[in-house]
């Protein structure tokens, strides 16, 4: 069988959803091809028990003042739809080194307080970095909502201003930034910076411009739980394809990419819910997969030139998830923020983060575990509905290869140890934890490989290194074929924003 639409969109993930939706809001035919049984990827969830956990939203930011959500929730009508729910602090960090638990607040004067309360040493250098950081999130921010003469005369000193500050340190890394500013002081940089782990894993590559604009938004405004989880926004963009008239299609999967005489992109051919193969012809294509899984459905002489603009980049870092129900709330048991940062002793500086992932390929030591970070739902209205309390999710880096060549029995049983070595993680800093946990789930980096269809289960795509040259842009949507279109992590950068920021860039350009 054969149809025609506008646009294939292959896969479900928030960045092919976004492209999707906006091409379908403008008023062309979209198909939807998701291969798992449902859709979402990542941005999904899963009920054990009768017991919803979320698999990915830890938090976001709320798509407002500049934040570059914004557009997307405007053009598609999304704010009656998604309910944003407010983070109380940004974290708590516990580390031995740094005595009692620390308390990172959100808003910029907050955070300068706070740290200067408990590094006095350096209260000014606080402000010049959260200075430095916010000169670059509010160029991006500002020229991202540009018009016409009129705003470049009105906008054009708050421009200049923020481009000397942000060029002079566009291509540095976040270890340049942190040492400029606090020397050799680790433990100040842990307090500032407790979730490295949601960008990168070493602070040397990391790219310094990336981590302010997406840094800043948290400094600024704090972090957002959108309420039931990330699959109600998912379930809100795909509202807006099937108002449109367009279909979305689960237990589908794309096996070729079709092309015209002149080689751009004409549909795809793709295997249906009973086996058989079904085409489906479009001139626009866009992808929610990695380069990597485009080539392998592009004929054989077009693959190399297809892959050759992402030669030299690395793939992020992949993560394991522990998802617990519990029989008491987590703030009886002494949890008191919404994300709790563990920083285990082994951890002399941010640089170490970087041998964290390596560890889980081994069977777990209590004084080589990983850092961990600790998110508990219960503290907000996190609207995860079960028959007890809401429950906890803690997450550590991972990698694919911790998991590869283990026999089904050696890989349980691995499993098995890592979610007893982090359950007793917690029961040591909250005494009773491992005794009020009822249900218990491990998601580990090859669960992220099957579950998004990632090469090396990598959560957000390219990993945003510190550029060696002149710096590319940041979002690069367009391929070597015409008409196929990246819309996802890998067009950009990971997280919710970065892969709807992608998605939109997508719907643009095939617009």
């Amino acid at each position: 069988m054969s149809e025609t639409f506008d646009a294939v969109v292959i896969g479900s993930g928030l960045g092919a959803a976004t492209a999707g939706a906006l091409y379908a809001k403008a008023g062309h035919s979209v198909l939807m091809l998701e291969r798992m049984e449902s859709f979402g990827g990542a941005a999904s969830r899963f009920i054990r028990e009768g017991q919803v956990f979320e698999t990915a939203l830890h938090e976001t930011t709320a798509p407002r003042d500049g934040d570059v959500k914004e557009e997307v929730f405007r053009a598609l009508d999304l704010f009656d739809r998604v309910t944003f729910v407010p983070v109380p602090e940004l974290h708590e960090v516990r580390a031995t080194a740094l005595g009692a638990p620390f308390t990172l607040p959100h808003g910029y004067d907050a955070i300068a307080a706070a740290v200067a309360d408990r590094f006095p040493q350096h209260a000014g250098a606080v402000r010049a970095f959260l200075d430095d950081l916010e000169h670059i999130r509010h160029l991006l921010s500002l020229t991202a909502h540009r018009g016409g003469l009129g705003w470049w005369v009105r906008h054009g000193p708050e421009i200049l201003s923020d481009l000397r500050h942000a060029g002079r340190d566009f291509g540095r890394s976040l270890s340049e930034m942190l040492d400029r500013h606090f020397g050799a002081d680790e433990t100040v940089k842990a307090a500032l910076v407790p979730n490295l782990a949601y960008y990168h894993d070493d602070p040397d590559r990391l790219w310094w411009t990336f981590f302010a604009v997406a840094q800043g938004e948290y400094y600024r405004h704090g972090g957002y739980f959108i309420r039931g989880g990330s699959t109600v926004l998912v379930k809100a963009l795909l509202d807006v394809i099937r108002a449109a008239g367009g279909q979305t299609r689960a237990g589908r999967t794309v096996h070729e990419i079709l092309l015209d005489a002149e080689g751009r992109a004409a549909g795809v051919v793709y295997r249906d819910s009973h086996g058989g193969l079904q085409t489906a012809r479009a001139p626009i294509v866009f992808a929610g997969c990695a380069p990597e899984q485009l080539a392998d459905m592009l004929p054989a002489d077009r693959r190399a030139a297809f892959l050759a603009p992402y030669d030299g980049k690395t793939r992020s870092l992949t993560l394991m998830q522990a998802s617990l129900a519990l029989t008491r709330p987590a703030a009886d048991l002494g949890l008191t923020a919404y994300s709790t940062v563990l920083v285990p002793d082994w951890m002399t500086g941010l640089r170490d983060l970087k041998d964290a992932a390596a560890l889980i390929g081994d069977d777990p030591r209590p004084d080589r575990l990983p850092p961990l970070t600790v998110v508990d739902y219960g503290r907000i209205d996190a609207g995860l509905p079960g028959p007890g309390p809401a429950p906890v999710a803690v997450a550590a880096l991972d990698r694919l290869d911790n998991w590869e060549g283990l026999s089904d029995a050696a890989y349980v049983a691995r499993k098995t140890a890592w979610l007893d070595a982090l359950i007793g993680r917690l029961d040591r800093e909250w005494p009773g934890f491992a005794q009020a946990v009822r249900l218990s789930d491990l998601a580990t980096a090859r669960t992220m490989a099957h579950w998004m269809g990632t090469p090396g289960g990598a959560v957000y795509g390219f990993a945003p290194d510190a550029p060696a040259g002149m710096p590319k842009p940041p979002t690069k949507v367009d391929t070597t074929i015409p008409g196929l279109f990246l819309a996802s992590a890998w067009a950009g950068t990971g997280g919710f924003t970065g892969v709807m920021v992608g998605g939109k860039a997508a719907a643009d350009a095939a617009l």
